[in-house]
């Protein structure tokens, strides 16, 4: 490529002495008519595109008659691949980098490349376009003007309880990718933690033929893929703990008498969990403070100990 002349995006020539530019490029969820045509030009311009699947961006740059070279930049080899993309950077080359779907380094690769060129001073674009999480957001009729994107949650163990409980005690909209396969598992997790009642979105297709924007609460999504066979990603938004509050009417620490909560509490005990443990679990699903918990599991303990 001719150092000399203007790249997509930009005011003036890039000289060679310069460097190249790492292009951030945004492809469609599905339909291709939403990629822009400065995202065309850019694909068409750079040096080459590194691509987290060689197949489908071939796909897609045959059906914008462009025939620009692919390298492939995924999870798995993004490491061994670091030295080269920089190294081509710092030589006066152009790269866009692109993901399946949506913005790249975004739960997806290029986020560490990105810091690496930043640390090094190699200039940064991005090009902007399709967003899974930005459009289901958009689309849930939740507050947007605070949100907290999750990305993927943790597939198991402590990691992911820790997480769907911090996520429970969250004021602001959450926002967060699941695969079908564990879509079921999912929903049935969130309503282990107490969320049954909160509203949710459950986007899929996004921009394709069977699009489907669903609006149920955790419960009622539970029952419906019960039912139905979960298929493509799922892209969910879930109501935040401060507008289920305003929603249902929730009157704090008044709507719980403390033999309710000493009961859940024994339950949480006999199954093998401390006080701490059983308290703070309980705090989430019920929005109850954990001292006032925390006091009664004490309780409890005392009874059923009389030496302490």
């Amino acid at each position: 490529m001719d150092r000399g002349t203007d790249l997509p995006g930009g005011d003036r020539p890039w000289p060679q002495e310069e460097g190249g530019v790492l292009y951030l490029v945004a492809t469609p969820l599905g339909n291709p008519g939403d990629l822009s045509p400065r995202a065309s030009e850019v694909l068409e311009s750079v040096d080459y595109i590194a691509a987290e699947d060689t197949r489908r961006a071939a796909r897609l740059l045959s059906s914008l008659g462009i025939g620009n070279r692919l390298l492939s930049y995924y999870e798995q080899n993004k490491e061994g691949r670091h030295e080269q993309l920089l190294s081509d950077l710092k030589a006066g080359r152009s790269i866009a980098v692109i993901s399946d779907a949506g913005m790249p380094a975004i739960s997806d690769p290029g986020q560490a490349l990105v810091s690496l060129a930043v640390e090094q001073g190699i200039r940064v674009s991005v090009i902007p376009g399709p967003s899974a999480f930005v459009s289901a957001v958009a689309a849930s009729g939740f507050d947007s003007s605070r949100f907290v994107y999750e990305g993927f949650l943790p597939v198991k163990g402590r990691e992911r309880k820790d997480r769907l409980q911090a996520m429970a005690e969250e004021g602001r909209t959450l926002v967060f990718y699941e695969a079908p396969h564990r879509i079921r598992k999912t929903l049935e997790d969130l309503r282990e933690t107490g969320l049954g009642s909160r509203r949710l979105l459950a986007a899929r297709e996004m921009t394709k033929r069977y699009e489907e924007y669903l609006h149920l609460t955790v419960d009622e999504a539970v029952q419906h893929y019960q039912a139905v066979e979960p298929r493509g990603e799922f892209t969910l938004v879930l109501e935040g703990l401060d507008a289920w509050r305003i929603r249902t009417g929730w009157d704090g620490e008044a709507a719980w008498a403390d033999t309710d909560l000493r009961d859940l509490l024994q339950e949480a005990l006999d199954q093998g969990l401390g006080v701490r443990q059983a308290s703070q679990e309980l705090s989430t699903r019920t929005g109850i403070s954990r001292r006032r918990l925390y006091q009664l599991a004490l309780d409890l303990e005392r009874e059923d100990d009389p030496d302490q």
